[in-house]
């Protein structure tokens, strides 16, 4: 516990760690702020109206623009109901964006960016100490050097836990800020009657997903940093490889072995909103090839490690 609290305190020591925290909270306000400035007003009944209605009339002039399919008339139909539905409940527009909406959007956004993060921190860790020549003293001291590494990806992983909660925890703070209303309702149509229904939350089955990808990804940009003594390479080729993988493995998804292929196999993909990038998988499977893959990233990482010369 004691090193993983000393390899804390020398990561916040360094200034990419608070740089890549302030570009977070930076990024987050800037898009939350363009949410609330393109969003509909709806803070009171008149602006909930006026919303509505302005909508209500662009559906109608849409609907008679040329000749229509019986598919477009019964979706601006069913769209013109919606609309007259929500002008009748003062509800706000269907343009109008939610605490909840604005919350998932920046969710996304959130974890794209940890992601990134976390894979710069966890690739220059161990490559860093090993360029600086500072990993000597570290290794001279009567400690096995598999606790030193280990408390290092601990420390990596922690980085991008505590930097995923201030990005959801500020966000959720400017979205009750901004957003005075959580419309968690979607209406529908059936046999000619607007039906309410409510929307189930999925932020946290999203953030769950999300987390095992991301440890999994700081595991592999972890082994990429301790095989290589210069941190610009780890960083470069870890971030590559990562964002190269997915789109190699998409061209590859039409053979059978594609499905062992740990980009194929991501957690995220079983995300509500998301599917497999191969059809057939599940996420049982992709469950057992994560762990097979982690297991072969950790063995190497730390076989290499511990046999690793460190030059005078």
């Amino acid at each position: 516990m004691q090193f993983v609290k000393n390899e804390w305190i020398k990561m916040w020591s360094q200034k990419n760690a608070w740089i890549m925290l302030i570009i977070t909270i930076a990024l987050l306000s800037l898009v939350t702020g363009l949410n609330k400035y393109f969003d509909d007003p709806s803070a009171t009944t008149g602006e909930r109206l006026e919303s509505n209605e302005e909508h209500l009339k662009n559906l109608k002039e849409w609907s008679s623009y040329g000749e229509q399919t019986p598919d477009d008339t019964a979706y601006y139909n069913d769209e013109i109901a919606k609309t007259e539905y929500r002008i009748a409940n003062d509800l706000p527009s269907e343009q109008t964006m939610s605490r909840s909406e604005n919350n998932n959007f920046t969710l996304t956004m959130s974890i794209m960016m940890v992601s990134i993060f976390t894979t710069v921190i966890a690739a220059g860790i161990v490559s860093n100490e090993f360029g600086t020549g500072t990993i000597k003293m570290l290794l001279t001291r009567p400690v096995a050097r598999w606790k030193i590494l280990l408390s290092k990806l601990v420390a990596s992983i922690l980085y991008g836990l505590v930097l995923l909660v201030i990005a959801c925890a500020f966000s959720a703070l400017l979205s009750f800020i901004l957003f005075n209303n959580d419309n968690a309702i979607t209406l529908s149509v059936v046999n000619g009657q607007v039906i309410e229904q409510a929307l189930e939350s999925t932020y946290f089955e999203m953030i769950g997903y999300s987390l095992a990808s991301m440890v999994m990804t700081t595991i592999f940009a972890f082994m990429i940093g301790s095989l290589f003594g210069s941190s610009t390479l780890a960083v470069s080729l870890s971030l590559f490889i990562l964002l190269m993988g997915q789109t190699a493995t998409m061209f590859l998804s039409q053979y059978e072995f594609a499905k062992y292929i740990w980009f194929a196999n991501d957690i995220s993909y079983y995300a509500p909103g998301s599917s497999p990038m191969i059809e057939g998988l599940t996420i049982g499977f992709s469950v057992v090839v994560n762990i097979v893959y982690a297991v072969i990233f950790l063995a190497i990482t730390f076989g290499y490690f511990m046999k690793r010369d460190v030059t005078a």
